[in-house]
């Protein structure tokens, strides 16, 4: 089973993320002609009656091979090479999801990449492949039940009116309906580190769903693998 404490550690990193500008190691893209796709990994929860967050095995799967299918769909303009990891072992599994915890994390309070290196359980597999690069790519997001989001709704318009009549002044934060983050990472083989770094935020928009997932791969990459 994967690693969940992943989903936990990036929730509570980017209740202050907006979105942000990539960071490299200072490889041209120009040098980036073949990359390796590593297996994506998704954690979607789905917020129910009561406001709990509940993972959910589903909708996570399938994201995963939302963002699969997409990455193959993409592979041209993402430089993929033919060959592909996908891994069935639970502890490599495990493995491979805490690396990227510590990678993300890193990357994420980093502003200079280059000097984060490329973990030991990455490092072998594209060792193993014969690549010096390898594309990541992880998912977090939530999306809410009907009854959740009207009641969530409701709930911070009354509050907001509350607060009117005490203060004179009336406001209320509306609840996001759904969130989807998405965090792409190039690991170099050759220099060791992290050679790119970007991460998508589409507040309001529902994780599970092809069209958004194609929105923030290609925002990622915007500037950097195309549209220079």
């Amino acid at each position: 089973m994967k690693n969940l404490k992943l989903f936990l550690l990036l929730t509570i990193l980017c209740t202050s993320c907006s979105s942000s500008k990539f960071l490299t190691s200072g490889v041209n893209s120009n040098e980036i002609t073949e990359m390796l796709k590593i297996e994506p990994f998704s954690y979607i929860y789905y917020i129910e009656k009561g406001n709990q967050e509940i993972f959910n095995d589903s909708l996570s799967y399938i994201a995963e091979n939302l963002i699969s299918e997409t990455m193959e769909m993409l592979s041209y303009k993402l430089r993929l090479s033919s060959d592909k990891v996908d891994l069935t072992d639970a502890n490599d599994l495990e493995t491979l999801s805490d690396e990227l915890d510590f990678l993300i994390s890193s990357a994420v309070n980093s502003k200079n990449v280059r000097d984060i290196p490329i973990t030991p359980f990455l490092e072998s597999i594209l060792t193993d492949n014969s690549q010096r690069f390898g594309l990541i790519i992880v998912q977090n997001g939530f999306s809410r039940t009907k009854g959740n989001y009207g009641g969530q709704l409701a709930k911070a318009i009354g509050m907001g009116i509350v607060t009117g009549v005490l203060t004179g002044v009336s406001f209320y934060q509306t609840p996001v309906k759904a969130n989807s983050t998405l965090y792409a990472l190039i690991v170099d083989n050759q220099n060791k580190n992290i050679a790119f770094f970007n991460k998508s935020i589409l507040q309001g928009s529902e994780p599970v769903v092809r069209e958004n997932i194609i929105k923030q791969i290609n925002k990622v990459f915007e500037k950097y693998l195309w549209g220079k």
